[in-house]
């Protein structure tokens, strides 16, 4: 009888976490027309991970719980703190702000507990204390983190805007309007950071935000200077009467134009950083050949005949 109780248990609790799990991860169509292309980003992103990561999946219902009881009390400074991090970085896991805490704060909780843990084995009990230290590690470490993919996502990003702005300018010559052409290179960017990006801005203008608003958007979310720049370019060509695909195409050559110059430098800096390893080369070339001619004539062993 106690077997079978602890299964049908079992498999309630089964039951509600996997659909704790299909609630998390659905998007509220309210909160999509509340929120905007921001919202349906991080629904999709959410989506990604639970998808490709069965162990997020069974952590999530987790750190949603934890948020919930954060949020009513996690200042808005810790929150803007993480934002700006974790926007640049794709909004990795879908996380809203207060999850985005609660999985900071997990993070500190167990970094506290692995050092207070350690000090107490290996110091003593009066430097258990030390374990406090962890919190605001955890913190730290999800900053970090964000900052470094932030940093991965940024080079992604300007490897790849030249030739999707060509893209766009074709597709634009065809006389074809700019929403169609962004849609085509989201299609053929699916999964790449400029194509995620750009793909907000597409949902951002469909839901009636302006052409210049939403690419400003992004521009304030990314902070690259290669990405301001097109929304500087955009903004003056609504505000100039200028033809887009003109505006673009000169900006994409600019772009190519830095990105050679730029290769043509790092190339010239190359021969400056091999010529140290040159030299050590050479030199232990020169002892090995002469070293022992040196040393039999130091000692007197080698004579001329």
């Amino acid at each position: 009888m106690l077997r079978i109780l602890a299964a049908v248990c079992f498999g309630l609790a089964a039951a509600l976490l996997v659909l704790t799990m299909q609630r998390l991860v659905q998007v509220d169509e309210e909160t999509v027309r509340r929120f905007g292309g921001d919202s349906m980003r991080r629904a999709e992103m959410r989506r990604r991970a639970v998808t490709n990561s069965p162990l997020w999946a069974v952590f999530l219902p987790l750190v949603h719980g934890v948020s919930r009881l954060v949020g009513a009390v996690s200042p808005e400074p810790l929150r803007a703190y993480l934002r700006g991090p974790y926007a640049r970085a794709g909004y990795p896991g879908g996380l809203d702000d207060d999850e985005l805490v609660a999985l900071a704060l997990l993070l500190g909780i167990a970094f506290m507990v692995l050092i207070g843990f350690s000090a107490t084995v290996l110091v003593g009990h009066w430097l258990t204390w030390t374990g406090l230290l962890g919190l605001p590690l955890g913190f730290l470490a999800v900053v970090s983190h964000l900052k470094t993919r932030a940093a991965e996502r940024e080079q992604e990003i300007l490897r790849a805007l030249p030739y999707v702005l060509d893209l766009i300018v074709l597709i634009l010559r065809s006389g074809t309007a700019l929403g169609i052409a962004l849609a085509r290179v989201v299609e053929d960017y699916r999964e790449h950071p400029l194509g995620d990006e750009l793909g907000q801005v597409l949902a951002e203008i469909n839901m009636g935000s302006p052409r210049a608003t939403a690419f400003r958007e992004m521009s304030h979310r990314l902070k690259i200077n290669d990405v301001t720049a097109l929304a500087d370019s955009i903004v003056q060509s609504e505000e100039l009467g200028w033809p887009l695909a003109d505006t673009l195409e000169r900006l994409a050559d600019r772009l190519s134009t830095e990105r050679m110059l730029k290769a043509q430098a790092t190339a010239g800096a190359a021969g400056v950083y091999v010529m140290l390893p040159s030299t050590l080369v050479l030199m232990s070339s020169v002892l090995l050949l002469f070293g022992p001619v040196i040393v039999r004539l130091l000692r007197g062993e080698f004579r001329l005949r």
